[in-house]
């Protein structure tokens, strides 16, 4: 019985041993870092070699919480938007100056309306996350391949011509 006992709580320990191996660290940073392909990130490029090569559309991200869920939301939500916001956004700027016994007030307003778009379609291209002072901070670069990316423009497109060419209801 006692060998029985002392076998279990050895393959126990070896069991909780496997698990931890599974785990991978969250790096702790001492400064903040933005991974170079986030600093950079093209709108659309192409990937492979030689004759094999696709193009590719890209979206990029970046969350900071101080729950890794809320960072990671934060991120897919923000890279999501920008496939969004060039596939079917709207942007309204306008900018004004005042200049009243020569004195000069500016006031620019900038606002983007996105409206629904279904995005069926990407690919998690390049990820990294680490935490800094008590945050984690997360970033992702989205990849779409472009003729998906295109016709999704395509139909944004029509829709939008379909909607400006309904009659006006007179009532």
């Amino acid at each position: 019985m006692k060998g029985l006992f002392r076998t279990a709580a050895v393959i126990g320990a070896l069991g909780m041993l496997g698990a931890c191996s599974n785990m991978t660290e969250v790096a702790e940073r001492e400064n903040y870092a933005e991974p170079k392909w986030y600093a950079d990130c093209a709108e659309s490029g192409t990937e492979g070699y030689f004759w094999w090569k696709e193009e590719y559309a890209y979206a990029c991200g970046g969350g900071q919480s101080k729950f890794f869920q809320g960072a990671e939301e934060q991120m897919y939500a923000i890279a999501m938007n920008q496939f969004a916001k060039r596939i079917n956004g709207v942007i309204n700027s306008e900018t004004t100056i005042d200049i009243v016994d020569n004195n000069r007030t500016t006031r620019s307003t900038i606002s983007y309306k996105v409206d629904n778009i279904a995005i069926r379609e990407h690919i998690a291209h390049e990820r990294m996350k680490f935490k800094y002072q008590g945050e984690y901070y997360t970033f992702v670069k989205l990849r779409m391949n472009k003729e998906v990316f295109d016709m999704l423009l395509q139909e944004a497109k029509n829709t939008h011509v379909a909607n400006t060419r309904r009659p006006v209801d007179s009532n």
